[in-house]
């Protein structure tokens, strides 16, 4: 299933197609986006604790919080990212302590230049085996050159993570460091690309920045969340 046979939602300056990134990539031309910012699905911690240690297991993704995506390998859509990718622009992939490894060796293989590690401070703490986690990591890679933009605060993101009503998806991350993020690496009537927007803070974020969006959610649910999300920023700005 490509773009023409994807369901699409278009508002004012966003393009949502309720499918899945490596249908809809098919039809994007090369170098065609200007920026790139994801959270992608990936394995997290799973079965609980077990004599005071973490158990890690494979299988469904978020399998806790009503999720059914499966894992996809990042081998095999971040090459696509790196094809849309204009030349001299800048990919930022969230990720956890556990995949950033492999996030980085797929990005590296694809033929990005490594830029930075962001950590984003969620200013509270989840169990570990070790010590408590405190931390997410948002991984910034660059296609070709160097372009010069006006990067602004620090490798340090501090981020209060959506909660209670402000929380339409269990891992949302929130859309003040997104816009800080789109502000830093584009320039207004851009475009940016989220490959699993989720409910779309990226969306959000690119609306209230004057940037484009195009966004791809496999799950109706989320994708459906993802129109109402963009409604609302559409109708605010």
């Amino acid at each position: 299933m490509g773009k023409g046979t994807a369901a699409a939602y278009m508002a004012g300056n966003a393009i949502l197609y309720h499918a899945d990134f490596l249908d809809v990539a098919g039809d994007m031309e090369n170098s065609s986006v200007d920026m790139v910012f994801t959270d992608p699905p990936f394995e997290l911690t799973g079965g609980g604790m077990k004599n005071g240690k973490l158990n890690y297991e494979g299988g469904e993704v978020f399998s806790n919080c009503g999720f059914s995506t499966e894992h996809i390998a990042f081998g095999r859509w971040i090459p696509e990212v790196y094809r849309i990718l204009k030349n001299e622009r800048y990919f930022y992939v969230m990720s956890n302590d556990r995949n950033i490894f492999p996030i980085h060796t797929a990005c590296m293989d694809s033929g990005f230049t490594f830029c930075e590690l962001l950590v984003m401070d969620k200013k509270m703490t989840v169990p570990s085996s070790y010590y408590p986690k405190r931390a997410e990591f948002i991984a910034m890679y660059r296609k070709g050159g160097y372009r010069k933009l006006r990067f602004t605060g620090s490798t340090v993101l501090e981020a209060r993570l959506p909660r209670g009503r402000d929380k339409r998806h269990p891992t949302e991350k929130p859309v003040p460091m997104i816009e800080h993020l789109v502000r830093c690496s584009t320039l207004e009537g851009e475009v940016c690309l989220d490959p699993f927007m989720g409910s779309c803070p990226v969306g959000e974020a690119c609306i209230k920045t004057k940037r484009r969006f195009i966004g791809a959610e496999i799950e109706r649910k989320w994708f459906e969340a993802s129109q109402d999300r963009i409604r609302e920023a559409d109708s605010n700005r």
